[in-house]
């Protein structure tokens, strides 16, 4: 999502399957306190989980060539923050010149139809010179 108060990034989170996520409530509800081997377990487990996912996605991230940093937020510990990118993209490069390759393709066998169609030679539009 985009961080829209600050206009300062991209903020990029995991969010576990819902199927855990009602389970560990369940298990935080049947324990208020907190104190029960079961809640600490899935405490353990969650914040494992986003611990692996945060610095999956930091290096994955970071090796496309982004600026990658936390954000501080105590709510969403996991929570990245992607403000610039530090080089050019290679695949985006490469589809970029696809797509123009593909274009002027596209224009040129547009044109030679067009061009064999007109039956005026002196047409600028159909017969470039």
């Amino acid at each position: 999502m985009v961080d829209i108060p600050d206009l300062r990034g991209v903020l990029i989170d995991w969010r576990a399957h819902d199927v855990l996520v009602d389970a560990a409530q369940e298990a935080w509800f049947d324990d208020p306190h907190r104190e029960g081997e079961e809640t600490a377990e899935f405490a353990r487990l969650t914040s494992t989980i986003g611990e692996a996912m945060a610095v999956a996605m930091r290096t994955i991230l970071t090796a496309a060539g982004m600026e990658v940093s936390g954000t501080g937020n105590d709510y969403a510990p996991h929570e990245l923050l992607v403000t610039r990118r530090l080089v050019p993209s290679a695949w985006s490069a490469r589809r970029d010149a696809r797509f123009s390759r593909r274009f002027e393709a596209m224009g040129a066998a547009w044109n030679a139809r067009h061009a064999a169609e007109c039956p005026n030679p002196d047409c600028e539009h159909h017969h470039p010179k």
